[in-house]
């Protein structure tokens, strides 16, 4: 199944529904993917506004 990014979070999941905030719209056209570890740490978790680990698209269409 292919992977694609929430429009509403940028999480990148490979269902048709976000765990995170239980959306389905989902793209399958997105570009650049970051993975935070650490979003209390991190500079470009706290840019994004992302809480929680995962990995995340930079820019969905």
């Amino acid at each position: 199944m292919p992977e694609k990014a929430c429009s509403t979070c940028h999480l990148i999941v490979a269902g048709n529904v976000c765990p995170k905030c239980k959306t389905s719209t989902l793209s399958d056209d997105f570009s650049g993917v970051v993975i935070i570890f650490d979003p209390k740490g991190s500079a470009i978790a706290e840019v994004m506004k992302i809480k929680e680990k995962g990995r995340y698209a930079l820019k969905v269409r």
